[in-house]
């Protein structure tokens, strides 16, 4: 299934809040300088939701090492690597299809 923008961004923006607030529940307040915002682990769980929803595969590579130092760039990035598997499955699709 296809998500627009707003509701893939919304998707990814609502793991995130969840995210976060599970580890406030766990009483971890915030990162450290050092750590990343959003780490790798988190990301993959975000990809995983994305994939769920939308019927595509994330390749592991859109995960930076240690991951993302913010909401926005994490965003940007799944977004555009989400794009892409889609187009890739629909792509792949098509040509099955017109066989």
């Amino acid at each position: 299934m296809m998500l627009s923008d707003d509701d893939l961004a919304a998707a990814i923006n609502d793991e995130l809040n969840d995210i976060a607030a599970e580890a406030k529940m766990r009483g971890e307040a915030g990162t450290a300088d050092w750590e990343p915002e959003i780490d790798s682990h988190c990301v993959l769980r975000i990809c995983l939701r994305i994939e769920e929803e939308m019927g595509i595969e994330i390749s592991e590579e859109c995960v930076p090492v240690g991951g993302f130092k913010d909401r926005e760039s994490c965003v940007a990035t799944l977004m555009m690597h989400a794009k892409e598997a889609a187009q890739k499955a629909l792509k792949v699709k098509n040509q099955t299809e017109a066989k």
